[in-house]
Order: C-alpha cells, then structure tokens, then sequence
C-alpha cells in the first residue's frame, strides 16, 4: 500500500509540475478585446454626461468598477469552455494555478478600493493610477504560464499607472480617459498576443 500511495503522489507531483509550465490557454482573446471595448466605451459616455457627474468622484469609481466586473464576467465565461477543451484532464489545475496568481491582486484591489471609496471623495484620486499598477503586477506574474510578450502591455499598464498618478497627485482631474485609454489600448495589445498565440499553437498540430 506504501508503494502506492507513493506511486500516486509521484503521479500527482508530475502533474503539477506538468501544470505549472505548460501554457495557459483559458483567455480568449475575443472577450479580452471585448473588455478593451467596454473601457472605451465607457470613457465615451463619460464624456458626455452632465457636468455635476463627471466632477463627481463617486460617480467614477462606480463607473470604472462596473467596467472591471463586467470585463471579469466575460472574460471568466468565455474562459470555462476553453479551459475545458484546450487543457482537458489538467484543467483544474491550470484554473488553481492562475488563480493563485491572479486572485490576490484582484482581492487587494477590491479591498482598497472599497476602504478608499468609503474614506470618502478626497480620496479617490489614486485608485486609477493604482488599478493600473495591479493589472500590471498580474501581467508579470504571469509570464511562466502566458506568452512572454505579455511583458509589454504588462509594461504599459505600469507606466500609464505611474503617469495617471502622477498627474492626479498634481491637482489634475479624474478625466474617463485615465482609464479609457490605458485599458482599451493594453486589452487591445494583451488579446493581439494571445490570437497571435493560439496560431502559432494551432499550427504546431
């Protein structure tokens, strides 16, 4: 029975290890676009509400965390059935293995949102710029299980974050394009890589 166990904890280590460096293919970049569409849009129909609205800090944040839900819940639905068919037998791995990755920065960043959120307006100016920072910490995190050139709208998201701050440390205004422009633009670059990805895996069959 030793033996066994022994045997079956050996079979369970090479398939983590195997989980661990193989690819993930569970994003798809239609939905990863599609995100990229809804901070546009979402930039656009700032732009054009009432005055009293956009001044509103509020307001912003309201908006920008639908967007992020909204996004999340694409992504993750168009997400499952890939994972399914593209990793077959090892896709709960894969699933745990980016969670353990991704989802702390999702709870930190939901978690000082809603503290920042709740300190009132004053407030509020960093969590842009702070966003961006986080989103740019999963891209780098991420580079032992998506492809490499991740690093660099990985790398965009860090230095638009950076600026983002730094502007609104200045006294500048919550402007949607803050947002609207880094997110659509990096989703944009993310779901390139990823279709270009997914070729290249495909003419490898």
């Amino acid at each position: 029975m030793r033996d066994i166990d022994q045997a079956l904890s050996d079979i369970a280590g090479i398939r983590a290890q195997l989980a661990s460096s193989t690819r993930f293919h569970g994003f798809a970049p239609v939905a990863i676009a599609g995100s990229g569409a809804f901070a546009f849009l979402a930039a656009v129909a700032q732009t054009l509400w009432p005055e009293h609205l956009v001044n509103d800090p509020t307001h912003y944040v309201a908006v920008w965390v639908s967007v992020a839900v909204a996004s999340a819940a694409l992504i993750f639905v168009e997400g499952l059935a890939r994972i399914s068919r593209m990793h077959r037998t090892m896709a709960s791995m894969m699933v745990a293995g980016t969670a353990r990755q991704m989802v702390p920065f999702g709870v930190a960043g939901a978690g000082i949102t809603l503290i920042l959120y709740n300190s009132g307006p004053a407030n509020l100016w960093i969590l842009p710029g702070l966003w961006q920072i986080l989103i740019a910490l999963i891209g780098f995190t991420s580079l032992t299980s998506l492809p490499k050139a991740i690093i660099w709208p990985a790398g965009w998201y860090f230095a638009c974050g950076l600026v983002v701050l730094d502007l609104a440390s200045r006294g500048a205004p919550l402007s949607p394009w803050m947002m609207g422009i880094p997110f659509s633009l990096g989703q944009a670059a993310v779901a390139l890589i990823l279709h270009r990805d997914a070729e290249r895996h495909h003419a490898g069959f």
